[in-house]
């Protein structure tokens, strides 16, 4: 039993969680029983005005209005607290259940009290049936509240038929067993609801966890597969993809495809090392990701950039930041004095195809290695075809 109890416990984020939910689902509950017991008591009170002709001689008719009025008034109170609760701010959910347990308490008792009245004439427990297997059904009620409320109902029953002055003929024996085992269905029916209720919750909570986890891996499965482990900048299976989908477009716009490469890379991994070299990768790719444009590690020290464009002057503004913005973070080369720099080729057109995007990529290519033979440090564009 108590492993039972532990498999449904909850931290203190899933129970408010828990709580709201369950506020919810047994609010329209609530509202129902509340809407109908209350215009139950306002026939019971006109039904027995009508009948006692509004005078309310007999003892037991002005019993029966006590009750009803009481339960009436219960039944407008706690609307006016339900209304208000539900009217107000998040964060009501547990007012609101303790709220929902109190009228369900209340109407149990309220019923086993009507019910043990009414044995004088009668031997039917109905009323007390009803609420006592509506409660346990639909309202959530902790076991620690149910199971004392239920005893004290049957308490109340068992004590009061035992008081009362019944005729011999009347089915005492019949009725305490009745009363005993209809209280044990219905406790059984509130602890089962209470249980299942957290099990449910539990299990959704644990498999919108899993697919969480699920959503996480797969979406780093999806960046180690488009991305550059070193430098965070797309790689060549991305840059597939993100051809096909230009291509699948059928746009006519310009488009401007650079290629960069580290001046000296070789000579630099010679002199600091590949660890500085690769920080150094690091280091150039972040400038890349500050220019604009979609940029991809190509190749070892070489990188891609392409910029969709509406003017040829946008390409020649980006190509002149290029080499300015590498120069400008003053990473120390392998000659004495002076700082890394970059050379960049780039080409300007239109690409429908895989067959333009060669071609223009192998123009930057060309014009890259015009750069890198005429000093460096520098970009060149290649001369339209």
């Amino acid at each position: 039993m108590m492993e039972k109890l532990k498999e449904l416990a909850m931290n203190p984020a899933h129970e408010i969680l828990f709580r709201e939910k369950t506020a919810k689902t047994t609010g329209k509950y609530f509202w129902a029983a509340n809407i109908f017991v209350l215009l139950f008591q306002i026939y019971n009170i006109l039904y027995t005005l009508f009948y006692t002709d509004f005078q309310l001689k007999s003892q037991a008719s002005r019993v029966y209005m006590v009750l009803y009025g009481a339960m009436l008034l219960i039944c407008i109170l706690t609307a006016v607290c339900g209304w208000i609760l539900t009217a107000g701010r998040k964060g009501k959910s547990v007012k609101l259940l303790h709220l929902y347990t109190a009228f369900g308490c209340l109407l149990l008792i309220w019923s086993a009290c009507i019910t043990l009245y009414d044995q004088r004439v009668s031997s039917n427990i109905s009323v007390y049936m009803t609420t006592a297997v509506y409660i346990a059904g639909l309202l959530y009620i902790r076991p620690r509240i149910s199971v004392p409320v239920f005893i004290f109902c049957e308490a109340i029953l068992l004590a009061g038929i035992l008081q009362l002055d019944l005729a011999p003929s009347r089915d005492i024996y019949g009725f305490c067993v009745n009363s005993v085992g209809l209280t044990l269905v219905a406790l059984f029916i509130s602890l089962y609801r209470w249980a299942s209720l957290r099990k449910d919750f539990l299990n959704h909570l644990e498999m919108e966890e899993k697919n969480e986890m699920i959503t996480r891996q797969s979406e780093r499965l999806n960046y180690l597969a488009n991305h550059d482990p070193l430098t965070g900048l797309w790689n060549r299976n991305y840059l597939s993809e993100w051809t096909d989908r230009f291509f699948s477009e059928n746009s006519r716009r310009q488009i401007a495809v650079f290629v960069i490469d580290i001046d000296h890379f070789k000579e630099y991994n010679d002199t600091f090392g590949h660890v500085e070299g690769d920080e150094c990768l690091k280091k150039v790719a972040g400038v890349l990701q500050e220019l604009e444009g979609i940029h991809f590690r190509y190749g070892g020290e070489e990188f891609l950039c392409l910029l969709e464009i509406t003017d040829e002057t946008q390409a020649k503004h980006l190509a002149d930041r290029l080499c300015s913005q590498i120069e400008q973070q003053k990473i120390p080369s392998s000659k004495p004095g002076q700082y890394l720099t970059v050379s960049a080729g780039y080409a300007v057109g239109t690409m429908k195809n895989d067959l333009e995007f060669r071609r223009l990529l192998h123009g930057a290519d060309d014009a890259l290695y015009w750069a890198k033979s005429n000093g460096r440090n520098q970009t060149a564009r290649c001369a339209p075809r």
